[in-house]
């Protein structure tokens, strides 16, 4: 398959260059679901950086989940040479290149942009899936520790502007994570139907395949209809089966907690837990969440657009399936069971 099309974020890209225009106190922190385009939408942003600032822009992506590749760990704007001999240094490779990486911002900015080369100059770090790296024992701790460095960094090498974006899939870390003023967050969703048609026809899908299935199915998520693709060439039914039979985990789950009428209810109706509170669907509504199946949408976004209920895709006014595909495999493995 051609290189997967970077499709419809303008919007996005521009909110971010208009974050880091001028120091912002906090980090940006971005959630969504996982496949969303939050990886990519950093990438770009960081690539083409210095095409809105010019040479004395820096950005910086860092992959939290990166294991191994210092190469694969670290990204950075078009025009930047990095020296990997120099940057393995201060790599802890027992923690992880990536993990090691974000623990060591500050003296990973001076290694690569040097310090006289910080003043008067935008920088940005971005950060990704560190909730999944940290842990979301830590994210609190973490999210904190980079408002404090973001605030010395700026303090000391006195740049135009400096800003830490950090994304996750971790939909619950948004709770922990807003508990505190260390952060500014904001939701990311899938792509919009048209855009999600164009992505889908730059792939070069098969003459038989019918779009409409498709968004019903995926509902905008660009990882799941790269999936679809690969994983299963463009076999719907076949990606339907095996996502049905991974569901049966979870139901089984939510029976030994007899929380199985509330998964139904839940089924019906995606907005019951904010109609029908309970002890026992806030217990429901936390497990889907931690699967990341459901996230949390009643929440500013990243483009400030609200994201409107939309119950044939499964998104409602206050929780949306991160794709229809879970709703559709849970349902089907409710009548096999």
């Amino acid at each position: 398959m051609n290189m997967v099309p970077f499709i419809d974020r303008v919007d996005e890209i521009n909110v971010l260059v208009k974050w880091s225009s001028s120091f912002r106190y906090v980090p940006l922190y971005i959630y969504g679901p996982e496949g969303c385009g939050k990886t990519r939408l950093l990438k770009e942003f960081v690539s083409m950086f210095r095409d809105f600032y010019g040479d004395e822009a820096f950005a910086i992506y860092i992959d939290a989940l990166e294991r191994e590749s210092v190469e694969k760990a670290l990204f950075t704007s078009t025009g930047i040479s990095i020296a990997l001999n120099i940057i393995a240094e201060i790599i802890d490779r027992s923690v992880g290149v990536g993990s090691s990486l974000i623990e060591r911002i500050s003296t990973l900015l001076e290694k690569i942009i040097g310090i006289h080369r910080l003043r008067d100059s935008y920088v940005v770090v971005a950060i990704d899936d560190v909730a999944s790296v940290i842990g979301l024992d830590k994210v609190e701790w973490y999210v904190k520790w980079l408002f404090e460095l973001m605030n010395k960094l700026n303090s000391f090498y006195r740049p135009r502007s400096i800003n830490f974006i950090v994304t996750t899939s971790e939909g619950f870390s948004r709770e922990l994570v807003s508990r505190h003023g260390h952060s500014h967050i904001v939701l990311m969703w899938n792509l919009k139907k048209e855009a999600y048609k164009e992505m889908f026809l730059k792939i070069s899908p098969p003459k038989n395949i019918d779009f409409e299935d498709i968004w019903n199915t995926l509902g905008g998520n660009p990882r799941k209809l790269i999936e679809l693709a690969t994983v299963y060439t463009w076999d719907l039914k076949a990606m339907i089966k095996s996502y049905t039979v991974k569901a049966r985990e979870i139901i089984e789950k939510v029976i030994s907690m007899n929380l199985l009428q509330e998964l139904k209810t839940f089924l019906e109706d995606i907005d019951a837990p904010r109609k029908q509170p309970s002890e026992n669907m806030a217990k429901l509504v936390k497990i889907l969440i931690e699967r990341n199946m459901v996230t949390y949408i009643d929440w500013p976004t990243l483009t400030e657009e609200e994201l409107k209920p939309d119950t044939a895709i499964g998104i409602g006014k206050a929780y949306a399936w991160q794709a229809p595909l879970f709703k559709i495999a849970i349902e089907k493995a409710l009548k096999s069971i």
